[in-house]
């Protein structure tokens, strides 16, 4: 019995030495309820679920404190509608403290996910969708999760006409919310996932295997 426990702490050991990954990729959603606009189709009060992928490795820090990731890719899917891609740079970006004084800026530790400004520098986003929580205090984009707190679905008002941003583009035409203010009570929930290395997962399961063919063979011993 005690060689069998022996092969465990091997491999625990094994897999605890083993080199860090230098990129793992990574999942991060934000759901929630909202009404706008896609191309020609006006939805109301739906489902709509924003699902970026990256990658650890991308998570860039800035003085202020702040954190961001580009998106290899950002779907929007809208209950009743369907799922468009954002045909445009994104990006998530984590303020993970509470800004005082930006009128822009509820008072919160915060994630928004949003269109990359251009020039394309991650310090600087327009928000498609926000969640705030102090559970996200010192937040530096890893996995976390579900968090449902205030939040939801926002985009400038009046995008797209003069004087205004334009619209999010996406492939099935442009995106526009009804709202651009997440401080009004409603709830969003945000998620952030990542997947374990395919040599991980072979080297603890390989490690297992060997685990309970040696603990078979003393039984049988």
């Amino acid at each position: 019995m005690r060689s069998t426990f022996v092969c465990a702490g091997l491999v625990l050991a094994v897999v605890g030495f083993a080199p860090p990954a230098n990129a793992t990729p990574i999942t991060y959603e934000l759901s929630g309820i909202a009404s706008g606009k896609i191309g020609g189709t006006t939805f109301t009060n739906a489902l709509v679920e924003l699902t970026g992928t990256g990658d650890t490795a991308g998570v860039v820090s800035f003085a202020d404190g702040t954190f961001a990731n580009a998106f290899d890719k950002l779907t929007v899917s809208i209950d009743g509608v369907g799922t468009a891609t954002a045909t445009v740079p994104t990006e998530i970006l984590s303020i993970p403290f509470v800004v005082i004084g930006d009128p822009e800026i509820p008072p919160i530790p915060l994630v928004i996910f949003g269109r990359t400004d251009s020039p394309p520098a991650l310090d600087g986003i327009t928000g498609l969708g926000a969640l705030g929580s102090f559970a996200l205090t010192g937040y530096e984009l890893t996995a976390i999760g579900p968090l449902t707190d205030l939040g939801g679905l926002v985009f400038p008002v009046l995008c797209g006409t003069p004087g205004h941003d334009p619209c999010m583009q996406t492939s099935l035409g442009f995106l526009s919310f009804a709202t651009n203010d997440i401080s009004t009570g409603e709830k969003a929930t945000f998620t952030a996932t990542t997947v374990p290395e395919p040599a991980t997962v072979l080297l603890v399961s390989g490690g297992l295997a060997a685990i309970v063919r040696r603990s078979r063979s003393r039984k049988r011993g």
